[in-house]
């Protein structure tokens, strides 16, 4: 009575739930594992510049896989700065002994000043490519065969694809 009901399974059976002798359970192996385990303890990843270039440029990604709908524009708002001080991200001499070592700075030169914004207007099958240019202390915005003086909130306002950084 009760052969073949379930929850009942014969030892030795695909479904019996008993152990093997000698081989330690799951929940045992669990416990072991933590026990065994070292104590966990900070880590950081750490990605330092060695050399810097005289131009820095910078590549923003406005398209992404539009999920089954082919590629779509990124027109989101991406500021930058007109000044960029990579010093921090440079490698000293020797790499940091401890956490508090990682502020400072290596290489010097390690300044950059904004020259150059390459932007897209319009969407992505279609739209034109414009650019502004600091020429001393100022700014113009070229497109195809026309110039004209732009002021530092134009730049700042562009949506860049491009960015030119030059050391300084």
């Amino acid at each position: 009575e009760g052969e073949g009901a379930e929850g009942d399974a014969e030892a030795g059976s695909p479904g019996a739930e008993e152990e093997e002798e000698g081989v330690p359970s799951a929940a045992d192996r669990r416990a072991c594992d933590a026990e065994a385990r070292p104590p966990r303890q900070p880590a950081v990843k750490l990605v330092q510049l060695e050399r810097l270039p005289p131009v820095l440029t910078l590549h923003l990604k406005r398209f992404s896989a539009g999920g089954g709908r082919g590629a779509a524009k990124v027109s989101a708002k991406v500021p930058f700065p007109l000044e960029l001080q990579l010093g921090p991200y440079c490698s000293a001499q020797a790499p940091p002994e401890s956490l508090s070592d990682l502020g400072s700075p290596g290489g010097g030169g390690a300044r950059y000043e904004l020259s150059g914004v390459v932007e897209h207007q319009g969407s992505l099958s279609g739209g034109h490519y414009t650019a502004f240019v600091r020429a001393g202390s100022s700014w113009y915005h070229m497109s195809d065969s026309h110039v004209s003086e732009a002021d530092e909130e134009a730049v700042l306002g562009a949506q860049a694809s491009l960015l030119f950084y030059v050391q300084v």
